[in-house]
């Protein structure tokens, strides 16, 4: 692997923050000063089709994620900021079986979302 995919991925798995390219370019570029974004877009979708991280796309924003464990996330609608969940699975195999049963599909896979607003956002929209 690249250094530079190397601090790409070291840059993700430090942050919760659900960064987007922009961010983690100016991140890698702490510690690679020569990076592009070119090289940084392209890094970042090549690590994501290798399943090292996940991506999102958060309203018109593309946001990447180094954890690829197991969860969900919650997205604040009015900041955008997003936050890992993690569900039971037991919880997440019932949704499945219920959902294969009502539709009469054999469920493969399924991507569970919550939205919302983060308790900074309440608070501004209670002032």
């Amino acid at each position: 692997m690249t250094k530079q995919r190397l601090a790409i991925l070291e840059v993700l798995r430090g942050s919760d923050a659900h960064p987007d390219a922009d961010w983690v370019y100016r991140e890698v570029k702490k510690v690679l000063p020569h990076v592009s974004l070119g090289t940084v877009y392209r890094s970042l979708e090549v690590l994501r089709d290798a399943g090292l991280i996940a991506s999102l796309e958060v309203g018109p924003r593309r946001r990447y994620d180094g954890d690829v464990s197991e969860h969900q996330h919650i997205f604040c609608t009015a900041c955008g900021r997003v936050v890992d969940i993690r569900l039971p699975s037991s919880l997440l195999g019932e949704l499945e079986r219920r959902a294969a049963s009502e539709a009469d599909f054999t469920v493969t896979g399924h991507r569970v979302e919550f939205y919302g607003l983060c308790p900074q956002c309440r608070r501004k929209a209670g002032k």
